[in-house]
């Protein structure tokens, strides 16, 4: 029998930590609440600087074709790109947040997925800033993934170069009032 708790999350960073680009934290699937069809992941996010290549946010999986959930950063502007995995695409997502983060300034940002819903969201500091939305209801699926997240450095790609802090992986989709809640009460602070 599977067992499933209820609306659980796991902050696996509390006070604020620096990581440069080779930096890394991993926190092991068995660690992690148990997600069947959705999760949300929140965090706040400083950026020292801008990489001259793709950057590495967040990313489930031990590979580039496994991404459920991910957060990647442009080159030289950091834009958010937030990306998961599905059982017609490896890398479908939202293209493009915004015209990027501002350095060393502090930004709460919520990833929110679904797959009985067929979307993705993503809020900023609070408000709504973009979202996916799955087109072939019927066919397509959002693949969930039993191997490690990592926050920072993977591999094949680095991490960034700054602050974060609150980084909190939750078993189910919050809601708009759930993330609005959940961002005054680790609202940045500059």
């Amino acid at each position: 029998m599977k067992k499933f708790a209820i609306n659980e999350f796991y902050e696996i960073i509390s006070e604020p930590i620096t990581l440069k680009p080779k930096d890394n934290v991993v926190a092991q699937h068995v660690e992690l609440p148990e997600v069947d069809n959705e999760l949300s992941v929140a965090l706040r996010l400083k950026l020292k600087s801008h990489a001259s290549d793709w950057t590495t946010v967040f990313h489930k999986g031990n590979d580039d074709h496994t991404r459920t959930p991910g957060l990647w950063l442009s080159p030289n502007k950091s834009i958010l790109y937030p990306r998961f995995s599905g059982n017609w695409d490896t890398n479908p997502g939202i293209n493009k947040i915004g015209d990027g983060l501002l350095l060393n300034k502090w930004y709460h940002i919520t990833y929110t997925l679904s797959d009985p819903e067929k979307r993705l969201d993503v809020y900023i500091n609070g408000e709504w800033a973009g979202f996916y939305s799955i087109q072939d209801v019927q066919m397509h699926k959002v693949k969930f993934n039993d191997e490690p997240l990592y926050i920072g450095h993977r591999t094949f790609r680095d991490g960034f170069d700054g602050e974060i802090s609150n980084f909190r992986y939750f078993n189910w989709r919050l809601s708009a009032e759930e993330q609005k809640k959940n961002y005054l009460n680790h609202r940045p602070f500059n």
